[in-house]
């Protein structure tokens, strides 16, 4: 009878054990492992979570990846995912979908990037999304380089076969700044994820809808300084230095212009590369935060120039 029970019990494992071996295997829990079961060997995932700062996103599980394709690491694109779905709410039909479109997006890049290299423009990067190129020239920004900048760009686009992306984006950058972050072709994820270092590196700009009619005499004036660059915070920072030099020369010595408080600064409107600044200045170092200012400290600063002009004091800014 014992033998039995035994010889039933072993029986139970042996079939469990063979049962199991052909069971579904349990869904994929995390991204890396859903990829790999729907595309084995082909993708990477560069940023998992790019909405971490999404406290409502993050409770609902919902979360948005860069993915990029091993063979070609600068093809990247944007993948939807839940955390809480057995498939992560990601399908094989999206992702071929998308990294079609990222793939088609890079290869333009290349494409002109070839012709602008043809047309010798130099120390350059591209990127391109849908119809919107994006066109990076490392260099410094005096008028003599957005000259031959907007110049050589518009020469290039003009004698292209192909369909074009019409959006253009030229953005001067920090010299030092050329082959840092990307080489060539800007990925995708860059505009994702480099917000920090573009606004620091940015140091002026101009965007157009291309045409083979567009007048370059009146794009010339178009151009616009980054005032959140690093080269900006330099700047601003000898501005207040300037204010204060006049402020002794011009105003009772019993008057304070105050480091502290909020200055106002703004790109000209007669002049995108002209920036206004005003700092606030009082009877006496204030004591409350809310103080109200006599008035302020107004100069302006031509990039082109390198110098301040116009200081003067006003009521308002």
């Amino acid at each position: 009878m014992r033998r039995s029970l035994f010889l039933v019990i072993g029986v139970t494992l042996i079939l469990s054990l063979l049962l199991s071996c052909f069971r579904k295997k349990p869904p994929a829990r995390n991204l890396e492992s859903r990829l790999e079961e729907l595309f084995p060997g082909q993708f990477q995932i560069v940023v998992s979570n790019l909405d971490l700062l999404d406290v409502l996103k993050q409770f609902k599980g919902e979360k948005r990846a860069i993915i990029g394709d091993k063979s070609d690491p600068d093809v990247q694109f944007v993948l939807d995912w839940q955390k809480r779905s057995d498939t992560l709410g990601v399908d094989k039909e999206t992702v071929q979908r998308e990294h079609e479109k990222a793939k088609a997006d890079i290869a333009q890049a290349r494409k002109l990037f070839a012709l602008l290299k043809d047309h010798r423009l130099e120390r350059f990067s591209v990127g391109v999304i849908d119809q919107g190129a994006i066109i990076q020239v490392f260099a410094e920004p005096i008028p003599a380089t957005r000259e031959q900048t907007l110049g050589t760009i518009k020469a290039a686009l003009d004698t292209s076969t192909e369909p074009l992306q019409t959006s253009i984006f030229i953005e001067l950058m920090e010299p030092e700044a050329y082959h840092v972050k990307f080489q060539d072709v800007i990925p995708r994820g860059h505009w994702l994820t480099g917000d920090g270092w573009q606004r620091d590196e940015k140091t002026t700009s101009i965007d157009f809808v291309w045409r083979k009619a567009l007048n370059l005499q009146k794009l010339r004036g178009e151009w616009t300084v980054n005032t959140e660059s690093k080269r900006s915070q330099r700047r601003q920072e000898q501005s207040f230095q300037e204010a204060v030099e006049w402020a002794k020369r011009n105003l009772p010595a019993n008057y304070y212009v105050d480091a502290d408080k909020p200055f106002h600064l703004e790109v000209a409107a007669d002049n995108g590369l002209v920036i206004r600044y005003g700092f606030p200045y009082f009877a006496k170092k204030p004591v409350a935060e809310d103080a109200e200012p006599l008035g302020y400290i107004c100069g302006r600063y031509d990039t082109d120039k390198g110098a301040f002009s116009q200081w003067r004091k006003q009521t308002e800014f």
